[in-house]
Protein backbone atom coordinates (compact mmCIF):
# COMPACT_ATOMS: atom_id res chain seq x y z
CA UNK A 1 0.00 0.00 0.00
CA UNK A 2 1.27 3.42 -0.91
CA UNK A 3 0.99 6.54 1.63
CA UNK A 4 0.46 9.59 0.63
CA UNK A 5 3.61 11.12 1.35
CA UNK A 6 5.35 8.21 -1.73
CA UNK A 7 5.81 8.82 -5.22
CA UNK A 8 3.44 6.21 -6.93
CA UNK A 9 4.51 5.03 -10.62
CA UNK A 10 2.73 4.76 -13.77
CA UNK A 11 -0.42 7.77 -15.01
CA UNK A 12 -1.43 9.46 -12.37
CA UNK A 13 -5.16 9.23 -11.54
CA UNK A 14 -7.87 11.56 -12.98
CA UNK A 15 -10.20 11.47 -10.56
CA UNK A 16 -10.54 14.57 -8.06
CA UNK A 17 -11.92 14.27 -4.92
CA UNK A 18 -12.53 16.82 -2.52
CA UNK A 19 -12.07 17.06 1.13
CA UNK A 20 -14.34 19.92 3.16
CA UNK A 21 -13.77 21.00 6.50
CA UNK A 22 -16.34 23.48 8.08
CA UNK A 23 -15.83 25.28 11.04
CA UNK A 24 -19.18 25.10 13.21
CA UNK A 25 -17.52 26.76 16.15
CA UNK A 26 -14.86 29.41 16.46
CA UNK A 27 -12.72 27.75 18.53
CA UNK A 28 -12.42 24.98 16.19
CA UNK A 29 -10.33 27.12 13.98
CA UNK A 30 -7.61 27.10 16.69
CA UNK A 31 -6.86 23.33 16.18
CA UNK A 32 -5.37 21.83 15.07
CA UNK A 33 -2.35 24.07 14.43
CA UNK A 34 -1.89 25.36 10.95
CA UNK A 35 1.94 23.88 10.68
CA UNK A 36 0.15 20.26 10.52
CA UNK A 37 -2.35 21.13 8.03
CA UNK A 38 0.50 21.80 5.99
CA UNK A 39 2.80 19.21 6.72
CA UNK A 40 -0.17 16.67 6.04
CA UNK A 41 -1.06 18.44 2.45
CA UNK A 42 2.92 18.61 1.93
CA UNK A 43 2.35 14.36 1.67
CA UNK A 44 -0.10 15.13 -1.29
CA UNK A 45 1.99 17.47 -2.87
CA UNK A 46 5.07 15.00 -3.29
CA UNK A 47 3.00 12.02 -4.03
CA UNK A 48 1.95 14.27 -7.17
CA UNK A 49 -1.88 13.96 -5.85
CA UNK A 50 -2.54 17.94 -4.59
CA UNK A 51 -4.66 20.00 -6.90
CA UNK A 52 -5.88 22.82 -4.52
CA UNK A 53 -5.83 23.86 -1.05
CA UNK A 54 -7.28 26.55 0.95
CA UNK A 55 -9.42 28.35 3.52
CA UNK A 56 -12.99 28.57 2.57
CA UNK A 57 -14.44 32.11 4.21
CA UNK A 58 -18.48 31.42 3.62
CA UNK A 59 -18.91 29.46 6.33
CA UNK A 60 -15.16 29.32 8.09
CA UNK A 61 -13.49 26.20 7.06
CA UNK A 62 -10.67 24.55 4.86
CA UNK A 63 -10.31 22.72 1.39
CA UNK A 64 -8.38 20.30 -0.10
CA UNK A 65 -8.67 18.78 -4.08
CA UNK A 66 -6.40 15.81 -4.60
CA UNK A 67 -6.19 12.87 -7.25
CA UNK A 68 -7.62 9.28 -5.75
CA UNK A 69 -8.26 6.06 -7.41
CA UNK A 70 -11.68 5.92 -6.24
CA UNK A 71 -13.48 7.32 -2.82
CA UNK A 72 -12.56 4.26 -0.46
CA UNK A 73 -9.02 5.08 -1.63
CA UNK A 74 -9.39 9.15 -1.15
CA UNK A 75 -10.50 8.12 2.36
CA UNK A 76 -7.69 6.28 3.24
CA UNK A 77 -5.67 8.92 1.74
CA UNK A 78 -7.34 10.80 5.02
CA UNK A 79 -6.64 8.86 7.32
CA UNK A 80 -4.36 10.88 9.29
CA UNK A 81 -5.85 14.09 8.02
CA UNK A 82 -5.67 16.50 11.17
CA UNK A 83 -8.75 18.09 10.38
CA UNK A 84 -10.61 15.04 10.56
CA UNK A 85 -12.62 14.61 14.35
CA UNK A 86 -11.80 18.23 15.27
CA UNK A 87 -14.63 19.14 18.01
CA UNK A 88 -16.91 21.95 16.50
CA UNK A 89 -15.97 20.89 12.70
CA UNK A 90 -18.35 19.27 10.58
CA UNK A 91 -16.18 17.18 7.84
CA UNK A 92 -16.92 15.61 4.02
CA UNK A 93 -15.58 13.78 1.41
CA UNK A 94 -17.07 14.10 -1.96
CA UNK A 95 -16.03 13.36 -5.62
CA UNK A 96 -15.18 16.73 -7.49
CA UNK A 97 -16.93 17.13 -11.20
CA UNK A 98 -15.31 19.42 -12.88
CA UNK A 99 -19.00 19.45 -15.29
CA UNK A 100 -20.49 20.75 -11.58
CA UNK A 101 -18.02 22.62 -9.44
CA UNK A 102 -16.57 24.10 -12.48
CA UNK A 103 -13.19 23.74 -14.18
CA UNK A 104 -10.55 26.29 -11.78
CA UNK A 105 -8.16 23.06 -11.07
CA UNK A 106 -5.89 21.45 -13.41
CA UNK A 107 -6.50 18.08 -14.04
CA UNK A 108 -3.26 17.07 -15.50
CA UNK A 109 -0.54 15.87 -12.86
CA UNK A 110 1.60 19.08 -11.21
CA UNK A 111 5.15 19.42 -12.45
CA UNK A 112 7.89 17.91 -10.36
CA UNK A 113 8.84 19.70 -7.41
CA UNK A 114 12.04 22.27 -8.31
CA UNK A 115 10.89 22.06 -11.92
CA UNK A 116 10.49 25.49 -12.15
CA UNK A 117 6.80 25.69 -11.00
CA UNK A 118 4.78 28.87 -10.23
CA UNK A 119 4.38 28.59 -6.61
CA UNK A 120 3.09 32.43 -5.12
CA UNK A 121 1.90 35.10 -6.60
CA UNK A 122 3.72 37.27 -4.31
CA UNK A 123 3.27 41.28 -5.79
CA UNK A 124 1.96 43.39 -8.27
CA UNK A 125 3.28 47.17 -8.63
CA UNK A 126 1.12 49.90 -8.97
CA UNK A 127 3.25 53.33 -10.28
CA UNK A 128 2.29 56.34 -8.30
CA UNK A 129 3.90 60.02 -8.36
CA UNK A 130 3.94 60.60 -4.26
CA UNK A 131 5.00 57.69 -3.11
CA UNK A 132 4.41 58.81 0.94
CA UNK A 133 1.19 60.33 -0.09
CA UNK A 134 0.37 57.34 -2.04
CA UNK A 135 1.23 54.59 0.94
CA UNK A 136 -1.63 57.06 3.22
CA UNK A 137 -4.01 56.68 0.92
CA UNK A 138 -3.52 52.44 0.45
CA UNK A 139 -3.54 52.51 3.92
CA UNK A 140 -5.71 54.73 5.61
CA UNK A 141 -8.46 54.42 2.51
CA UNK A 142 -8.64 50.46 1.18
CA UNK A 143 -7.38 49.17 4.54
CA UNK A 144 -3.94 47.83 3.49
CA UNK A 145 -1.26 46.90 6.34
CA UNK A 146 2.51 48.16 5.36
CA UNK A 147 4.16 44.81 5.07
CA UNK A 148 7.96 46.27 3.89
CA UNK A 149 8.77 49.92 4.00
CA UNK A 150 12.59 50.73 3.09
CA UNK A 151 13.29 54.39 2.75
CA UNK A 152 16.63 53.87 1.85
CA UNK A 153 15.71 52.00 -1.60
CA UNK A 154 11.99 53.62 -1.75
CA UNK A 155 11.15 50.27 -1.65
CA UNK A 156 7.20 50.23 -0.37
CA UNK A 157 4.85 46.78 0.33
CA UNK A 158 1.22 46.85 1.44
CA UNK A 159 -1.12 44.18 1.34
CA UNK A 160 -4.49 42.90 3.63
CA UNK A 161 -2.25 40.57 5.42
CA UNK A 162 0.56 38.00 5.55
CA UNK A 163 0.65 35.47 2.84
CA UNK A 164 -1.67 37.95 0.47
CA UNK A 165 -0.38 38.90 -2.68
CA UNK A 166 1.26 42.22 -1.92
CA UNK A 167 0.88 45.96 -3.92
CA UNK A 168 4.73 47.63 -4.37
CA UNK A 169 4.15 51.24 -4.47
CA UNK A 170 6.61 52.76 -7.88
CA UNK A 171 7.41 56.48 -7.91
CA UNK A 172 9.62 56.67 -11.31
CA UNK A 173 12.89 58.30 -11.20
CA UNK A 174 14.52 60.48 -13.79
CA UNK A 175 17.72 59.08 -13.09
CA UNK A 176 16.50 55.45 -14.03
CA UNK A 177 17.35 56.25 -17.11
CA UNK A 178 15.87 55.81 -20.72
CA UNK A 179 13.59 53.91 -21.57
CA UNK A 180 12.64 52.46 -18.16
CA UNK A 181 11.60 56.21 -16.56
CA UNK A 182 9.10 57.06 -19.64
CA UNK A 183 7.72 54.03 -19.49
CA UNK A 184 7.17 53.57 -16.21
CA UNK A 185 5.75 57.33 -16.56
CA UNK A 186 2.90 56.14 -19.46
CA UNK A 187 1.63 53.61 -16.52
CA UNK A 188 0.63 56.56 -14.63
CA UNK A 189 -3.50 56.96 -14.33
CA UNK A 190 -4.42 53.56 -16.25
CA UNK A 191 -6.36 50.58 -15.32
CA UNK A 192 -4.33 48.16 -13.22
CA UNK A 193 -6.26 44.62 -13.99
CA UNK A 194 -5.87 44.51 -10.08
CA UNK A 195 -9.44 43.22 -8.28
CA UNK A 196 -10.49 43.17 -4.37
CA UNK A 197 -13.27 41.91 -2.63
CA UNK A 198 -15.61 42.91 -0.65
CA UNK A 199 -17.82 42.31 1.99
CA UNK A 200 -20.40 44.98 0.64
CA UNK A 201 -20.21 47.40 -2.60
CA UNK A 202 -22.35 49.70 -1.54
CA UNK A 203 -20.44 50.23 1.73
CA UNK A 204 -17.31 50.24 -0.04
CA UNK A 205 -18.74 53.18 -2.35
CA UNK A 206 -19.21 55.15 0.94
CA UNK A 207 -16.07 54.38 2.42
CA UNK A 208 -14.50 56.02 -1.07
CA UNK A 209 -16.53 58.39 -1.33
CA UNK A 210 -16.34 59.94 2.48
CA UNK A 211 -12.09 59.57 1.44
CA UNK A 212 -12.97 61.71 -1.79
CA UNK A 213 -11.87 59.01 -4.17
CA UNK A 214 -13.21 59.19 -7.66
CA UNK A 215 -15.87 56.16 -8.17
CA UNK A 216 -15.24 55.82 -11.84
CA UNK A 217 -17.90 52.96 -12.44
CA UNK A 218 -21.10 52.76 -10.40
CA UNK A 219 -21.60 49.85 -8.39
CA UNK A 220 -22.91 47.31 -10.72
CA UNK A 221 -24.65 44.00 -11.06
CA UNK A 222 -22.61 41.47 -13.47
CA UNK A 223 -24.45 38.69 -15.24
CA UNK A 224 -23.46 35.80 -12.79
CA UNK A 225 -24.90 37.88 -10.49
CA UNK A 226 -22.23 39.53 -8.71
CA UNK A 227 -21.57 43.12 -7.72
CA UNK A 228 -18.74 45.46 -8.82
CA UNK A 229 -17.45 49.13 -8.89
CA UNK A 230 -14.62 50.60 -10.12
CA UNK A 231 -12.36 53.35 -8.70
CA UNK A 232 -9.32 54.71 -8.95
CA UNK A 233 -6.61 56.21 -6.71
CA UNK A 234 -4.93 60.20 -6.35
CA UNK A 235 -3.28 58.74 -9.28
CA UNK A 236 -5.95 57.86 -11.33
CA UNK A 237 -4.81 54.16 -11.11
CA UNK A 238 -8.05 52.39 -11.99
CA UNK A 239 -8.93 49.25 -9.56
CA UNK A 240 -12.02 46.91 -9.60
CA UNK A 241 -13.88 45.40 -6.49
CA UNK A 242 -16.79 43.08 -6.68
CA UNK A 243 -19.13 41.33 -3.60
CA UNK A 244 -19.73 37.46 -4.15
CA UNK A 245 -23.35 36.98 -2.74
CA UNK A 246 -23.04 33.45 -3.27
CA UNK A 247 -25.31 33.10 -6.13
CA UNK A 248 -25.65 30.43 -8.05
CA UNK A 249 -25.65 31.58 -11.71
CA UNK A 250 -22.90 31.06 -14.53
CA UNK A 251 -19.70 32.50 -13.53
CA UNK A 252 -16.84 33.85 -15.88
CA UNK A 253 -14.23 31.67 -17.21
CA UNK A 254 -11.34 30.18 -15.28
CA UNK A 255 -13.45 31.10 -12.08
CA UNK A 256 -13.41 28.43 -9.47
CA UNK A 257 -16.26 28.31 -7.41
CA UNK A 258 -14.61 27.56 -3.93
CA UNK A 259 -13.93 30.66 -3.11
CA UNK A 260 -10.49 30.85 -1.16
CA UNK A 261 -9.02 28.13 -2.87
CA UNK A 262 -5.48 28.22 -4.75
CA UNK A 263 -4.66 26.53 -7.18
CA UNK A 264 -1.51 24.70 -6.42
CA UNK A 265 -0.44 22.84 -9.08
CA UNK A 266 -0.68 25.64 -11.96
Amino acid sequence: MTSEGEHRTGRKPKRLYARVAHFDRPEASESPGASAVRTFVAGFDRAGRLVAHGSLTRPPGDLLVFRADDLEHAERLLRTDPLKGVPGSSYAVLEWKASDLGAGVNLEPPPALGSGRLTLLQRVSVVVRDQAKALAWYRDVLGLTVIVEDRETHFVELALGAGTAAISLIAPQPDWGEPYYTDAMARLGTPTGICFETDSVRAFELRLKHAGARITAPPERQPWGEWSLRFADPDGNEFLAFEHQGVKAPRPPGRPRLAGATEADG
